[in-house]
């Protein structure tokens, strides 16, 4: 009875708690409600983001588009990361945490909304940074100065390296703001916002090397990659469900439009199915030192995951009659499916430690379908948007997406057939390494 009051009064009382920084090794720790609701957001900011990629692409802004998404993508992921990374160290669920919590929630909607502005301003020529969206990242990081102070104050153990990261967000977001409110030339302003980003993500690097590691989670952590994961496949889904309701109210429920929600939910599935291939959990829990370069793989792979769904968007963009060419759309679909499915190997190749030559025959393979559907959509009726009208294309259109499903399917399977085989193998191989076991050998 005095185990269950105790655990009832840490449950549901939320007073402020000493933030000494969490238990590293410790076995079987769980995301939080906290931490799933703080998620929730940012399937508001990649939806908008997959969304104005869409609109983009449609209007003939690939170059513009592209920057912007990637802008886009890696401000809310790096917040993201980095909050995440915070938490896994120091969350206490007191009442200061959930407040600070839910101030970068806000941070993360003030930034969505500054999105449309950002991919007009690249379609026009100029930054994608405005002050919208400078205001939202600040929102996001300035909670996070406060609970490193608090840190610092609290966890003496780990003080400098607390400290570094307060010095490292202030001066970024002193920056940050510096380039939405000087008046530099486009080129100029756009050099610098690659140099900070670039910078932000080395500093931890070099900070973490001098002054000591956070007691962060290594088994936590990968729950909560994997979740984003989910999070960001879930747009697929969404995507898929709008674009079917577009060509239904067009055409009905034809066999082709059976073909193309099946073809999105298959696409989202094997992505899953693939992603959770990799057996992140288990080998961070033995290997943590190698959660480093892990986790920047990731920043990539949520913007590509997202931008599958922007392909399944700009789908129903076409048979809208938004002036979208079957090649425009086989591009937009298997582009981003091979650059998750590449990043997904990497991924793997640093986790396990290994580059295992012999999956490039099933990346062949997998590939194969992906670039047909992209002759396919070269070949239909040639620089002219997609005519619904137009006998065979939609047939075409439910071939080339069919094709990029096929090729996701071919991954999985053949993973599932052979490709666990490698993942065993790269493991034995690298077992006689002893891991990294101790808090002070962990990344931060």
């Amino acid at each position: 009875m005095t185990d269950l009051t105790d655990e009832l009064r840490h449950e549901l009382r939320h007073r402020i708690r000493p933030m000494r920084g969490r238990d590293p090794h410790e076995r079987g720790r769980t995301t939080t409600p906290l931490e799933l609701l703080y998620d929730l957001t940012y399937v508001v900011a990649f939806a908008a983001a997959s969304d104005q990629l869409a609109e983009q692409l449609a209007h003939g802004d690939v170059g513009p588009a592209l920057g912007a998404y990637a802008f886009a993508i890696w401000a809310v992921s790096w917040a993201w990361l980095n909050f995440t990374w915070f938490a896994s160290a120091y969350g206490n669920d007191d009442v200061l945490f959930r407040l600070a919590t839910i101030v970068q929630m806000i941070g993360v909607i003030v930034l969505t909304y500054g999105l449309p502005v950002s991919f007009e301003r690249a379609a026009h020529g100029e930054s994608p940074n405005n002050l919208l969206m400078v205001i939202g990242y600040v929102i996001m990081r300035v909670p996070q100065i406060l609970l490193w102070i608090r840190a610092a104050r609290e966890d003496p153990d780990h003080r400098r390296n607390a400290l570094s990261y307060v010095l490292i967000i202030w001066v970024a977001q002193v920056l940050w703001l510096l380039t939405a409110l000087v008046p530099l030339p486009t080129g100029v302003t756009v050099t610098a916002l690659v140099v900070i980003a670039l910078s932000e993500m080395v500093a931890p690097v070099v900070a973490t090397r001098r002054y000591g590691f956070s007691p962060w989670n290594a088994g936590h952590l990968a729950e909560r990659f994997a979740l984003l994961t989910i999070i960001t496949i879930g747009e697929v889904i969404a995507a898929t469900t709008s674009a079917v309701g577009a060509l239904t109210v067009e055409e009905g429920w034809t066999p082709e439009a059976v073909l193309i929600a099946s073809s999105g939910l298959v696409m989202a599935a094997a992505v899953w199915w693939t992603y959770f291939l990799v057996p992140s959990r288990l080998v961070l829990e033995r290997r943590p030192e190698r959660a480093f370069g892990w986790r920047y793989a990731h920043l990539a792979l949520f913007g590509s995951i997202a931008a599958i769904g922007a392909g399944l968007h700009l789908t129903t963009i076409a048979v809208q009659g938004g002036g979208v060419s079957l090649l425009g759309v086989a591009l937009a679909l298997a582009v981003p499916l091979a650059t998750t499915i590449v990043l997904i190997f990497l991924i793997w190749s640093v986790l396990l430690r290994s580059f295992d030559l012999t999956h490039l025959p099933l990346l062949l393979v997998t590939l194969a379908p992906l670039a047909v559907a992209v002759v396919v959509g070269a070949l239909t009726h040639p620089g002219e948007p997609i005519d619904l009208e137009e006998p065979g294309e939609l047939t075409a259109l439910s071939v080339v997406i069919g094709l990029v499903a096929l090729g996701a399917v071919v991954e999985v399977v053949g993973h599932e057939l052979v490709g666990f085989r490698h993942t065993l193998r790269a493991w034995r191989n690298g077992e006689g390494r002893p891991p990294l076991s101790a808090p002070e050998a962990r990344p931060s």
